[in-house]
């Protein structure tokens, strides 16, 4: 399947513009599920611009994301780190597209992060899982966005 590069972009613009939308209305102290719709968001925005531009997507070192304030993924177990931001992509693509997602609550019982992780298929062994916070989450988010409208 061949894709439009402007129509991704335009895609990645209008659920960058829903995810502030409905982080603006909790702050409002309206009804909003903002981790829902940041779960819903990363679909949008790993699943079809990945299908897109993954060649446009640099190969830039995690230790270099870090130091332009990217968070990176706190790896569980004994799964090897993503190298680069291109594999990172991957993973959490393959993470959230599969819904290989376990949620983390705070002792109040509100969603604090996730664990996510990557594997062949469902009976394969993981060969990568990590935890995130909801704000690294959402930084990673935004930062993907902006190198996407790029």
């Amino acid at each position: 399947m061949e894709y439009n590069e402007e129509l991704v972009k335009d895609f990645v613009s209008r659920t960058k513009e829903n995810l502030k939308l409905i982080r603006q209305a909790e702050k409002d102290g309206k009804k909003a599920y903002e981790v829902t719709q940041l779960i819903n968001s990363l679909l949008g925005l790993l699943v079809l611009p990945q299908q897109a531009l993954y060649d446009k997507i640099p190969k830039t070192p995690l230790s270099e994301l870090a130091k332009s304030g990217w968070p990176i993924p706190r790896v569980r177990g004994n799964y090897p780190q993503a190298k680069d931001l291109r594999e990172l992509t991957r993973y959490l693509r393959n993470g959230v597209a599969h819904f290989n997602l376990k949620f983390t609550a705070s002792k109040n019982h509100h969603i604090d992060g996730l664990i996510i992780w990557d594997r062949k298929n469902k009976k394969s062994p993981k060969k990568w899982e990590a935890e995130l916070k909801i704000k690294e989450l959402e930084a990673i988010t935004d930062k993907f966005t902006e190198l996407l409208i790029q």
